[in-house]
């Protein structure tokens, strides 16, 4: 071979000199091709120590850096796709963060490789069909390839799913939930159905439910059909308790307390709340700080001032821990603190406080939360009709009503309902006619 001749890296054939790969052409046209060992390369010293230790990480493993694949491993993002799972998940098999367990699982990465029947610790179903196709990929005539191999991904489907929940989470904040109910329905039935195809449940099918169970529950109650979302949070904390989440169980924990507030039991809020913040120290800052504001709810409703004070601050001190970012409790900013604190304040007749709170959270709101944006101008209309500043109140509720009308927040609607009482019992009879008035439109323009 001439100086400066290049071979490639697998059949070790002369490269041309305007190839700048490491492959020939040949090679590289069946580098999306899962390569095939032949039976003896099955038997080689690493590739036996690999199969005794009956860990398919192990296998895994040995199959990439195989001699026969050309002096290289395998990249894992090319297994993983032949596999058809995620490189990360493959990554975590090989490291034996996750072991294989699952005998569907175990045949189907078997009869993927080509492992000989007789080298696996396992029974191999059909191992006396001749199976399906060695390479299944469909090669055309121009030696391009169209990729057919991996089958439908379970893992893969419960991604997508989570992803498609966080984008309608945010949709939710926006909008409010009567524009999502059907959908998310709809959504939560396919996703049940996921674990009726026949086998094994995908990994981590039961959180999502779990968390679809959660989510469906919260649109029922912002849309005022407390007993539905009883039943879907109940049916969520249950789930979450089957898959071992304690974080999730610990957040079902506080939205029960959250609806067992709002139909006017104060004791059950504040015990579910006491237990949620029971978990273990996985739970984040911003989770136990919903715990916690939670607590202070349930006994301002109760009229325990000491008590709801003590729970809030110690919300405030328990929130300055707090990181950015929380797949649960992410909404759980200063200024939606503010706005629970306010909340609580208006319950124990301390509008001053919880005016003070609101003016101060309200222009830091973010236009992706307008749903809660609306709630705190509701919160402060009612904290300002109890000082006696009848027209300030009366515009907070204006716009408060406005967003409202869009999003159909039922938590929104029912302060603003109570409003024009508190207006007319504090000498602001003019302002509570015309509040009833927009009521009165907003509502029949709503049926």
């Amino acid at each position: 071979m001439s100086p400066g001749a290049r071979s490639c890296i697998r059949c070790g054939g002369r490269l041309a000199r305007d190839n700048g790969d490491e492959l020939c052409g040949p090679c590289a046209r069946g580098r999306e091709r899962l390569p095939r060992l032949e039976p003896a390369q099955w038997r080689t010293e690493d590739m036996r120590n690999a199969l005794l230790t009956r860990e398919f990480g192990e296998v895994l493993r040995a199959w990439r850096r195989h001699p026969a694949h050309g002096g290289r491993p395998v990249p894992q993002i090319d297994l993983a796709g032949w596999l058809g799972i995620t490189q990360g998940q493959l990554s975590r098999i090989e490291s034996g963060r996750n072991r294989v367990r699952d005998l569907d699982k175990l045949n189907w990465y078997a009869r993927t490789l080509g492992i000989p029947a007789e080298l696996l610790w396992f029974e191999l179903d059909g191992a006396d069909d001749p199976g399906p196709p060695v390479t299944r990929d469909l090669e055309l005539g121009n030696g391009a390839l169209v990729p057919t191999t991996a089958p439908l991904s379970s893992s893969l489907l419960v991604e997508s799913f989570s992803t498609v929940l966080e984008q309608y989470v945010r949709t939710d904040r926006v909008a409010g939930a009567h524009r999502l109910l059907p959908i998310i329905t709809q959504q939560m039935r396919y996703v049940d159905q996921l674990d009726e195809t026949g086998g094994s449940a995908p990994m981590g099918l039961q959180p999502l439910r779990a968390r679809f169970a959660e989510f469906l529950g919260w649109l029922h109650q912002d849309a005022g059909n407390l007993p539905a979302a009883s039943e879907w949070t109940r049916r969520a904390a249950t789930l979450a308790g089957e898959c071992g989440d304690e974080r999730l169980q610990s957040y079902t924990l506080v939205r029960q307390s959250n609806i067992a507030a709002e139909s006017g039991n104060p004791s059950a809020a504040i015990d579910l709340a006491r237990v949620a913040l029971r978990t273990p120290s996985n739970l984040s800052p911003r989770l136990r700080t919903l715990g916690l504001l939670q607590l202070a709810h349930g006994h301002a409703l109760r009229r325990e001032r000491g008590e709801s004070d003590r729970a809030i601050g110690q919300a405030w001190d328990n929130a300055a821990d707090s990181g950015a970012g929380d797949d649960l409790a992410g909404y759980c900013t200063p200024e939606f603190i503010r706005m629970e604190a306010a909340h609580s304040w208006v319950q124990l007749g301390k509008p001053e406080a919880a005016e003070e709170a609101l003016l101060k959270a309200l222009p830091l709101w973010q236009v992706e939360d307008r749903r809660d944006l609306g709630r705190g101008l509701a919160l402060l209309a009612v904290a300002q009709a109890r000082t006696g500043q009848a027209e300030q109140s009366l515009e907070a509720a204006r716009r408060a009503l406005a967003i409202a009308a869009e999003t159909h927040s039922s938590r929104t609607m029912r302060q603003l309902h109570r409003l024009p009482e508190e207006l007319r019992s504090r000498g602001g009879v003019d302002q509570a006619i015309e509040l009833r008035k927009l009521l009165h439109r907003t509502v029949r323009a709503q049926r």
